[in-house]
């Protein structure tokens, strides 16, 4: 995935003024024509206008338990509410019936640290491709399958050559590397977990409450850990419609998520994406949810470093593997969700 205008501001602001505008030419299904680039020094004011605008248009910012608004950084809350409302005017989700599955297919790809020894290390990427089929009693199908290592630079690929191409068939970093190879696991009725969304709350106090409990979904407390809960949510088993606009109000409001910006999904769709820093890592891990900023789709997350992250590599010795490694920048998790349907077999796809 690439971040587009990432480091230039300027650029930034304007592409949170044509998402603004954008949003409000879809909303008011006008025939408006995107507004021409304007000199720099305009441009802070008209992000200012395009923000209030979207203010107008968007849903309120919901009160948290403890009485304040809390809140993102403003250009992540704005877009946050706006994709909240998408979320709710969209029609229920597919069910499967019994007899039917949900299938969904997904892409996923870890960037890892192997440990050739005295001192030399080198990274490689191994992609999986995941279809799962969820049945509702319980019963489904899991086919994981696994892809090819690459390396992210040509001295990685030269290190591992140098190493004697070591075989990068690995289980650690609680990473399963069977490269070339699939796993397919077969489920009977209720041996196949399958999550029920449909008593979740959708008020977004009452869900925030039900989230910062642990009890819906174990971990620690603190916010980066709720966003982190969040994504979990959306992902593969999505909730209904009014839950989802639930859980971008819940994001919206929580202080620390960032607009990453305008993005490029790893299937090439076009996407908007949010993040959270995670304060508490040595590594700076960075945790994206990208987005349809239209239908309030899901499309995909990942982790990025944010800092160099290292560990003491000799103390595994060699051909140990280690994730979240890298200098700042390396993408060392991505998910990218691809299609998902009813059918009506464990063979059937989309």
């Amino acid at each position: 995935m690439k971040t587009l205008d990432e480091r230039d501001p300027m650029t930034f602001e304007q592409d949170v003024l044509d998402l603004a505008l954008e949003s409000l030419h879809t909303r008011q299904g006008s025939d408006l024509a995107p507004a021409p680039p304007r000199p720099h020094r305009h441009r802070r004011a008209a992000v200012a206008i395009a923000a209030a605008a979207l203010a107008i248009a968007i849903a309120l910012p919901i009160a948290l338990p403890g009485g304040g608004t809390g809140g993102a950084e403003p250009a992540a809350a704005g877009l946050l509410h706006q994709v909240a409302l998408r979320a709710g005017q969209q029609p229920p989700d597919p069910t499967p019936q019994p007899g039917q599955y949900l299938y969904t297919r997904s892409e996923s790809a870890w960037t890892l640290l192997y440990v050739v020894g005295n001192g030399r290390t080198f990274l490689f990427n191994t992609p999986m491709i995941r279809q799962s089929w969820h049945g509702p009693d319980g019963s489904g199908r899991i086919l994981n399958t696994f892809g090819r290592a690459s390396f992210p630079t040509e001295e990685d690929r030269a290190t591992w050559i140098a190493a004697g191409s070591p075989d990068l068939y690995q289980v650690q970093a609680d990473v399963d590397l069977y490269e070339g190879r699939t796993e397919d696991s077969r489920f009977g009725p209720g041996e196949l977990t399958y999550p029920d969304y449909a008593d979740l709350p959708t008020d977004p106090e009452e869900l925030l409450e039900l989230i910062e409990s642990r009890e819906l979904i174990g971990g620690p407390d603190g916010d980066w850990q709720t966003f982190s809960i969040i994504g979990d949510l959306l992902r593969e088993v999505s909730p209904g419609p009014k839950v989802r606009a639930a859980l971008y109000q819940i994001a919206a409001e929580l202080p620390g998520v960032e607009l990453v910006g305008r993005v490029v999904d790893g299937a090439g769709r076009q996407g908007v994406a949010v993040a959270y820093t995670n304060p508490s890592s040595d590594a700076r891990a960075r945790l994206e949810l990208i987005f349809d900023p239209t239908t309030a789709e899901l499309f995909g997350w990942g982790e990025v470093l944010v800092a160099d992250s290292t560990v003491d590599v000799e103390s595994g010795g060699p051909g140990a593997v280690y994730g979240a490694v890298g200098p700042a920048g390396t993408r060392t998790f991505t998910t990218t969700w691809l299609v998902s349907g009813v059918v009506d077999s464990t063979t059937e796809t989309l």
